[in-house]
């Protein structure tokens, strides 16, 4: 064996090592799924045009914005979605989103309302004010007397203003969900749902993180 292949060697497991450690959480465990081009993982499985019209572009970009800070977004409102017989345009809860800890292209998330929590180290691209996070969520729960099992992308995306988040928008979309048995009733790959800020700034929170 010679001495360049042990190198290369060396740095794919290097490489494994460090994308292993970037998993972790308890209930949910949300994987970063790479560098700004592997953002089409995500987005690859939607088939519905109405979804860009409702989120708009990606932003894109190799340095983004500082994000870091607390943002309430109040009034959270639905405002697309793929799955029939759901409305839109409606209110939901109220939602406090917060990024910390950026650096190098990572940032840790958390998304918290009445009801659910989630927080991990997610990816952050974009230029100038304008910058989208993302990751691939996945978890396990019950539902009756089947385990589900689901993958979904998460994307939030606006623009950074002294006063908050403008044009926020934060989409999930299903990358794939099954059942142990077999036969629970599950979101089709593909399926997602769209979110704003109803006043169009998610306002900058002092004090929470």
């Amino acid at each position: 064996m010679n001495n360049r292949f042990c190198v290369r060697l060396g740095i794919a497991a290097l490489v494994l090592t460090v994308l292993a450690s970037c998993t972790k959480n308890d209930a949910t465990t949300i994987v970063p799924v790479g560098p700004e081009s592997y953002i089409e993982g995500i987005t690859s499985v939607v088939t519905d045009a109405a979804f860009w019209n409702d989120f708009g572009r990606i932003n894109e970009g190799a340095i983004p914005p500082k994000i870091e800070g607390a943002f309430s977004v109040s009034p959270r409102k639905r405002v697309g979605t793929n799955v029939e017989g759901v409305p839109i345009d409606i209110d939901e809860l109220d939602a406090i989103l917060s990024f910390s800890r950026q650096h190098n292209g990572l940032v840790t998330m958390a998304l918290n309302d009445a009801t659910n929590a989630l927080t991990d180290t997610v990816f952050v691209m974009g230029s100038g004010d304008d910058f989208t996070a993302y990751c691939i969520e996945e978890k396990s729960f019950e539902v009756l007397s089947y385990q589900v099992e689901t993958k979904r992308g998460i994307i939030v995306k606006g623009t950074m203003t002294e006063a908050g988040i403008v044009n926020l928008r934060l989409a999930t979309i299903v990358l794939d969900s099954r059942s142990i048995p077999e036969g629970a009733p599950l979101q089709e790959v593909g399926s997602y749902f769209i979110y704003k800020d109803g006043d169009g700034l998610a306002e900058r929170m002092s004090g929470v993180l």
